[in-house]
């Protein structure tokens, strides 16, 4: 009895060893399985911030890479809009030349003109002086236009008051007043000198004067 008892004893005190181990083991395994649920836990956290870090850093470089597209494209408007001020400005430049230009041209072709309209004035004078040399001698009469026309001229000579008939041609030069003038423009009883030579036997006007107007000689000879 006494042995069938330490027996049992013996046999419940491993009894409660082995429980004991077990348990011991348990806890062990709990502990040991925590740290590293929570270690994974860590790490997929870790992967989800890194990738949206990424997606973040990929936005950003799409924003960055469309501002620099808008930098470069306001750039080039501005030198597009450079490029054309410039050419406009040039443009105003070489028309305002042009129109100095054409302004100089100009004013040197009146003054040619000028020049050709005396020289032509002159070489007229010249020639009518010439054909009068040529014909006879030159004579002046100084007198009162009794009449006058496209072909004859009669003064009433002042030194003896004689009548002169003087043939008039299209070249003969008439001056009035300082200035050219035609034979239409010398009016009945005006006071001319005129210029004349002997062709043919026949007076030929080189040269008309007016002196005086019509109504100056009236009082004059009335006085």
């Amino acid at each position: 009895m006494d042995v069938s008892r330490g027996l049992g004893v013996a046999l419940g005190a491993a009894a409660l060893l082995v429980v004991a181990g077990c348990q011991d083991k348990g806890d062990r395994s709990q502990q040991g399985s925590a740290p590293g649920a929570t270690a994974s836990q860590q790490a997929e956290r870790s992967q989800e911030q890194a990738a949206d870090a990424s997606k973040q850093a990929a936005k950003e470089h799409d924003q960055a890479a469309d501002a620099q597209k808008d930098l470069r494209e306001s750039q080039e408007k501005l030198a597009d809009a450079r490029q054309k001020a410039e050419q406009k400005t040039g443009a105003a430049e070489q028309k305002d030349q042009q129109a100095q230009q054409q302004s100089q041209t100009a004013q040197q072709q009146t003054a040619q003109a000028e020049q050709q309209t005396g020289a032509a004035a002159a070489g007229t004078g010249s020639a009518a002086g010439a054909s009068g040399q040529a014909g006879g001698e030159q004579k002046t009469a100084t007198g009162q236009v009794v009449s006058a026309s496209s072909q004859e001229l009669v003064l009433r000579d002042q030194a003896g008051g004689q009548e002169l008939k003087l043939k008039v041609g299209a070249d003969t030069p008439v001056m009035k007043d300082g200035k050219r003038a035609s034979i239409s423009d010398v009016k009945e009883g005006a006071q001319v000198r005129a210029s004349y030579s002997e062709q043919g036997g026949q007076p030929q006007a080189i040269r008309i004067e007016v002196q005086g107007g019509a109504q100056q000689q009236g009082s004059s000879g009335a006085r």
